[in-house]
């Protein structure tokens, strides 16, 4: 019993070890970006129109919950591309 008890554990301790390394984007971001403690997916959409704006806008950020979040480059590219903003387009 003990065996069994011990082998369900592992299992189920690589199963949430394999899904935490996958989390990230805009999974990271709805929890606080609800409309109530933060602007929501639609209020962010209509403020920055490219991938490079929202980084530069979440980076500028004062907020203390955004301390982590501004250094993880990576975390916001993919939080972007998530809510469908490309690169930012020039008129060249």
């Amino acid at each position: 019993m003990k065996r069994m008890m011990v082998a369900v554990l592992m299992i189920v301790g690589f199963c949430f070890a394999g899904s935490g390394a996958q989390a990230g984007g805009w999974a990271v971001c709805n929890g606080c970006h609800n409309g109530a403690m933060a602007p929501n997916k639609a209020e962010l959409l209509a403020k920055y129109t490219s991938a490079e704006a929202l980084i530069k806008g979440a980076q500028a950020s004062e907020s203390p919950m955004m301390a982590q979040i501004k250094a993880d480059t990576d975390g916001l590219k993919a939080a972007a591309a998530e809510l469908g903003l490309g690169a930012e387009k020039t008129g060249k």
